[in-house]
């Protein structure tokens, strides 16, 4: 078992919100955001091999009319009913005519979700991962290792976001700190080749740091 530093990027948050989720409720999934309560029955039967599919590969379609969640007037996606988190620990890959390997680092890609592509004000949330070094979908407590090819072995689009998928939920005690950043102050820090400064920083008096366990691995 490893303990993952990874990096959450989410955008257009208040304050407010990062607080409670920092120092409080965690990060939810999308599910259980628009369910406000779920069960362990549930859970289990949302963890399936087919959901983390739809997650990985098809976030952003819409629900089809033979789906379950599917409504008419909302629009639902794939991504809208998702039980699971995309997080990030940076990727590498291999450009084989080149002879090189390029690194995608975990900030660089967090921080593009966080503020859309440099267009709005996002938060980038630092935290740990419990994972297992193998498939373990049906288990709620350990994240998937999407990024690794000896695990995930069939073609993944996205693979360069270095992906490390949590379930349910991320418990605040494994969040260090969320930091505010703004897309274009980013972008024009970037532009120079200055790495951006946050705007503000909210950390968590009652994080669990995992330093004092072993097997803990960093972000590329």
């Amino acid at each position: 078992m490893y303990f993952q530093k990874v990096l959450k990027g989410i955008k257009d948050l208040t304050h407010a919100e990062v607080s409670v989720m920092v120092n409080a409720d965690g990060i939810h999934c999308n599910w259980w955001r628009r369910e406000g309560t779920i069960s362990p029955g549930e859970i289990s039967d949302q963890l399936t091999d087919s959901n983390m599919l739809t997650h990985l590969n098809q976030y952003d379609d819409p629900l089809p009319a033979a789906h379950p969640h599917y409504s008419p007037t909302e629009k639902l996606t794939y991504g809208d009913i998702t039980p699971f988190i995309s997080t990030t620990a940076g990727a590498v890959q291999r450009f084989s005519l080149a002879g090189l390997n390029i690194c995608f680092p975990a900030f660089m890609t967090a921080l593009q979700f966080a503020t859309a592509n440099f267009t709005t004000t996002g938060y980038i949330f630092y935290a740990y991962l419990l994972t297992l070094g193998k498939k373990a979908i049906p288990l709620m407590q350990f994240s998937e290792e999407v990024r690794e090819l000896h695990i995930y072995r069939h073609f993944l689009p996205y693979h360069r976001e270095g992906e490390i998928v949590a379930k349910i939920v991320i418990p605040s005690p494994q969040i260090e700190r969320a930091e505010e950043y703004d897309g274009p102050s980013a972008l024009a820090a970037l532009c120079t080749g200055k790495f951006p400064s946050p705007v503000l920083t909210l950390r968590n008096g009652s994080y669990a740091a995992p330093d004092k366990y072993s097997n803990i691995r960093e972000i590329l």
